[in-house]
């Protein structure tokens, strides 16, 4: 039942609809919202100043022609820089994470081992001096 569910076609659509009701995005809403306002009126401004390129790949003029009015650019050069610095971030969090989960990995499969080591130590201690031999054997298959 859960695979079919999984295959439906409509799924992207559930959890794009699903994503908005999510805690991390209540969480961030106001910062995505804000970061996606400041682009879009920045990608309008510059629209209208600058003129842009539709998606036929055809050049459109700017619509207000005031040579005072500049489109608004960055310089590329802070992003280079910032590049190497934020991919070796980002390396380092992969890590310690795959780290703690091999730390909890590690704990799990010792408490694991313990626990077989604790009922083969009960098995070992086990009476069979009143108990009868069907009645042990009964008891640890249990």
């Amino acid at each position: 039942d859960d695979w079919r569910q999984h295959r439906q076609t409509d799924r992207f659509l559930y959890y794009l609809r699903a994503m908005f009701a999510s805690g991390v995005y209540k969480n961030l809403a106001r910062e995505v919202t804000a970061a996606t306002a400041i682009a879009a009126v920045l990608c309008l401004y510059n629209a209208l100043v600058g003129g842009y390129v539709d998606f036929g790949g055809v050049q459109h003029d700017a619509i207000i022609s005031n040579p005072s009015l500049v489109p608004a650019g960055l310089p590329l050069v802070p992003f280079s820089l910032c590049t190497s610095s934020l991919g070796l971030l980002l390396v380092f969090r992969t890590n310690t994470s795959y780290q703690r989960w091999d730390e909890a990995r590690k704990n799990w499969g010792m408490n694991i081992n313990h626990t077989r080591d604790l009922v083969r130590l009960a098995s070992a201690y086990y009476d069979t001096k009143s108990v009868s031999q069907e009645r042990r054997a009964a008891d640890l298959n249990t």
